[in-house]
């Protein structure tokens, strides 16, 4: 992910001085070698031997990088009316990179969502990632082995953490591969314009910008999809550039996805050629050596993996929608009523005389495929007429695109109608799964939504509470079942009650409906009673 790796542009830009470059070139003017030479040049950064026994001062064989990096997540604020609140608290990191190793370790101190840090510390090179401590708010993955716990990454991850690396190396790595550079059109940027050029890397291929009056690189670019946003342009700004012993290297880099702003990241102080503990890129013995190799480029789902790993809400598993050797299930609850589980996120099916409506779109347009297909074999005949989401956080409704395509309607709350409609809309070319062509179609509730096909009627009411803006609750009278996500978790003890469960048995009491189980959007199924039992006693 890009927080864990800027630390690793510093030494991979600067090392190719402790070796002298093999790899030298000359570039033509006016081309784009020229350019990247030129920020190569920029940096301080040169080919030239001076002899055996001859090291320069700006040599760099080992560098620790202390920092703090601020993050935000478009896809989980408060209201789609500001994407920026609230902001993801800050991290803290030491970054130990070896060049000689190729191994780089981040420790690290993370903020979790309920206070807290999860403090954890990651390995990993092209060979493989380890991960020591628990780094997600989730249980452990199933791999996970011993106490304090340890596990390997998942190819997925690995993939995702090797190319955000190579954006990080982008100048050394142009200027070892002048090959794979090719002219591109200049580039715009919070109004200022920058030459560009296209490199294709062993990881992902980059848009880089250069700054015209210093040569130094300036924006990093890749073409990434998000589930909410579409194609986006995700860019890595360098700036405060300051030479540390003859180097230039940035102390400020900024990463956004179409301009909205996911992270801040300052450098604090570079420590250049200590010594490191020869066990510093050792994992655990239990894992040591069963690490995968890194999933195939275009296979990962960069967005998904570099934002919630940081937020804390990955799970690091090569099947992406459960744990390792799990698998998504669907289970009669009620009759005709189904609900999807086996993963991190579920999804309940509704089906009417006539037709399905699903409730959620967790993950992805992949998982939404799946979970289409059960739905198919489970109802034949019946097609999917509405998708109810709940709210408009990422999670649950990533995988939206697949219902449209089926002919779904989108049903969401008050004041999220024009972000839908734009998000269905977007541009979706970088999008990892084939999703069949639609016109998007929205429905806005204000109030109440209800439908009735063949005498089963199916309602959704908005919810006032503290976790999401336009909230909207489902709910099947005749099977006196609601649908709730995030708010209550059904089906697991209720040790106290908390704001965003209040808010659901005050909301019942406004809407005069009588739920006596609810499906979660989380969780599984639960008896309504027991949340109005603990929030009767808080």
């Amino acid at each position: 992910m890009p927080k864990t790796n800027a630390k690793a542009f510093v030494a991979m830009t600067a090392i190719a001085v402790a070796f002298g470059s093999a790899l030298a070139w000359a570039a033509p003017a006016n081309t784009p070698q020229a350019r990247a030479l030129a920020a190569y040049e920029a940096m301080g950064l040169t080919d030239q031997y001076k002899g055996e026994g001859f090291r320069d001062p700006e040599m760099l064989v080992t560098l620790i990088t202390r920092g703090t990096i601020q993050q935000w997540e478009p896809g989980e604020s408060s209201s789609v009316a500001d994407l920026t609140k609230p902001d993801g608290g800050t991290s803290t990191f030491v970054h130990s990179w070896d060049h000689a190793r190729a191994q780089t370790r981040i420790e690290w101190k993370r903020p979790r969502p309920a206070g807290g840090t999860r403090d954890f510390t990651e390995i990993f090179s092209a060979e493989g990632g380890y991960v020591m401590g628990n780094d997600s708010n989730f249980p452990p993955v199933k791999r996970t082995v011993g106490m304090p716990p340890a596990h390997t990454m998942s190819g997925l991850r690995l993939r995702v953490e090797l190319r955000e690396q190579e954006r990080l190396a982008i100048v050394l790595g142009m200027h070892e591969n002048p090959e794979r550079i090719v002219e591109y059109p200049d580039q715009t940027v919070g109004g200022k314009r920058y030459p560009a050029v296209q490199y294709r890397g062993d990881h992902g291929t980059f848009i880089v910008m250069f700054d015209p009056a210093t040569k130094l690189p300036a924006v990093v670019r890749t073409r990434d999809f998000d589930h909410l946003m579409g194609d986006a342009d995700y860019d890595m700004t360098l700036s405060d550039w300051r030479t540390v012993e003859g180097i230039k290297l940035p102390f400020h880099m900024v990463y956004t996805l179409n301009g909205f702003k996911v992270y801040d990241e300052t450098v604090a102080s570079y420590d250049m050629n200590p010594s490191l503990a020869v066990d510093a890129f050792r994992a655990p013995v239990a894992i040591r050596g069963k690490a995968v190799t890194p999933a195939p480029i275009g296979k990962a789902p960069y967005q998904w993996i570099i934002r919630r790993l940081a937020s804390g809400f990955y799970l690091d598993s090569d099947a992406l929608y459960t744990d390792d050797g799990n698998a998504l299930t669907m289970t009669e609850i009620a009759p005709n009523i189904s609900q999807v589980t086996g993963g991190t996120h579920n999804t309940l099916i509704v089906a009417t005389n006539t037709y399905l409506v699903a409730f959620e779109a967790p993950g992805d347009d992949g998982q939404s495929q799946a979970i289409i297909a059960m739905a198919k074999q489970k109802y034949p005949g019946k097609p999917f007429r509405y998708l109810v989401l709940t709210h408009h956080h990422v999670d649950h409704t990533g995988g939206m695109r697949a219902y449209a395509a089926e002919g779904a309607t989108v049903v969401v709350g008050k004041g999220d109608g024009a972000f839908f409609r734009k998000a269905l809309a977007a541009p979706r070319g970088t999008n990892g799964y084939n999703v069949g062509a639609y016109t998007p179609k929205v429905i806005e509730v204000d109030g109440k939504w209800s439908v009735n096909d063949g005498g089963r009627e199916i309602d959704a009411f908005v919810l006032d509470n503290p976790h999401a803006q336009g909230y909207l609750i489902p709910y099947v009278p005749d099977a006196k079942l609601g649908f709730v996500t995030d708010l209550w978790n059904p089906g697991a003890p209720i040790a106290m009650a908390n704001p965003n469960m209040i808010a659901l048995v005050n909301g019942v009491q406004k809407m005069g409906i009588q739920p006596e189980r609810f499906a979660g959007g989380h969780g599984s199924v639960g008896n309504y009673a027991d949340v109005v039992r603990a929030v009767g006693t808080r």
